[in-house]
């Protein structure tokens, strides 16, 4: 008890945080084991032979969203090894999300028209300059000058 008595307000935050944290990881590693049997039991889709098409397109569909998931995890976790969040490292899941969404409706031949592949390209480069800004001016780099 006297452990309690000389600690912190600082440091019962920082023993809390961790422990949040670390349930956080274990949730996420759950959720994308999870999403990973499900996008490997959508392969049933597969099997009847008249809509092969049809599953394809919800296989392919399904990989691409759990690409995204995988990496706004992978966010998540850079975010509990830096404490803090890096600019960069929250652009990576909002490009391949766009870039998803191209692939989706290209791969499932919905009508785009050019003025919408030109917007999504225009969102593309903007998002990757921003984060090509954010490696080149991080805070350790603007500190150091």
């Amino acid at each position: 008890m006297s452990f309690i008595k000389n600690m912190s307000i600082e440091d019962l935050f920082k023993i809390a945080l961790k422990i949040i944290i670390n349930t956080l990881v274990i949730f996420i590693i759950l959720m994308l084991v999870l999403g990973l049997a499900k996008t490997v039991y959508s392969i049933k889709e597969l099997l009847p032979i008249e809509h092969f098409a049809d599953g394809f397109n919800h296989i392919i569909t399904d990989i691409l969203s759990f690409s995204v998931i995988l990496e706004l995890f992978r966010s998540f976790i850079e975010y509990f090894k830096a404490e803090r969040f890096r600019l960069h490292s929250m652009m990576d899941p909002f490009i391949i999300f766009v870039v998803r969404e191209v692939i989706i409706i290209l791969y499932t031949h919905e009508g785009i028209k050019w003025q919408n592949i030109i917007g999504f390209a225009i969102l593309v480069l903007s998002l990757g300059i921003v984060r090509t800004l954010a490696i080149i001016y991080t805070p350790e780099t603007i500190n150091k000058k």
